[in-house]
């Protein structure tokens, strides 16, 4: 970043040498003396303190920034800044790992519509899952399965029997609640080959998906929101970065109709 200013502050200054000569070539031609509106401002800059112009460059680089981020997604036709997301979300809540954590980390969500456990797996879900339930939720939204993959060592049919157990047991308080199931995010191959069981992620997905048909839930497909963005994951290649948060959270919303 301190290159590209320091790129700006040379184009500008070539631009004032070359104003510069033209005005005084067109003066000794004695084609008057009219004054360019373009050369009275590089007059100006050139006196301007270099400190303020590039604190001036600075500001408008992360003013660009923010609005990328509080609208990562210009052709959607709902708002994408936080207000609007949670005004949609209403009292739903997400139960979920270190992957939902990040609607907290980045403060798109607080404490009241997010609950989430590192290490979260479908086996030890029951507290978080009461921690929502507490909270009365209009929906209940699982983001359940990347620390799954690991304990049950690539076996989605033992994943699949410990998330059914977690849906029968809400069932059976909340008969009517709406329960939507998210799927496990793409984990990037970098990842994959420092933990092999990691690379079971779309078989395990199949199986979530064959549960949400017997049970009758809604299962939220997300990854093709990811499709080219390898820059939007954090170093580990699985957790990711803030731009990807507003579009998981309008997926969840658009799903469940809020």
């Amino acid at each position: 970043m301190r290159q590209s200013r320091k790129g700006a502050l040379y184009l500008l200054l070539a631009a004032a040498l070359l104003a510069g000569y033209i005005l005084n070539l067109e003066k000794s031609r004695g084609q008057g003396k009219e004054e360019f509106p373009a050369v009275e401002w590089i007059r100006v800059q050139e006196k301007a303190d270099v400190g303020v112009i590039e604190q001036e460059l600075l500001e408008r680089e992360q003013a660009k920034a923010a609005e990328r981020l509080d609208f990562p997604n210009e052709s959607e036709e709902k708002p994408m800044d936080k207000q609007s997301l949670r005004k949609r979300l209403g009292s739903a809540v997400i139960v979920g790992d270190s992957v939902a954590e990040g609607f907290l980390d980045y403060e798109f969500l607080e404490s009241d519509s997010v609950i989430a456990e590192k290490g979260l797996r479908a086996d030890s879900a029951a507290e978080e899952i009461k921690k929502a339930l507490d909270l009365s939720p209009t929906q209940l939204f699982l983001s359940i399965g990347l620390n799954d993959l690991e304990y049950c060592r690539g076996d989605s049919e033992r994943f699949v029997r410990y998330y059914r157990q977690r849906i029968l047991e809400i069932r059976e308080e909340y008969p009517e609640l709406p329960i939507y199931i998210n799927g496990i995010l793409p984990i990037l191959p970098e990842a994959v080959e420092k933990k092999a069981e990691l690379g079971q992620a779309e078989a395990f997905n199949e199986a979530l998906k064959q549960m949400c048909r017997e049970l009758e839930l809604t299962f939220i497909d997300s990854k093709d929101l990811l499709d080219g963005k390898e820059e939007w994951y954090q170093k580990d290649a699985i957790h990711l970065k803030a731009q990807f948060y507003p579009l998981w959270l309008n997926r969840m919303e658009e799903t469940a109709g809020l």
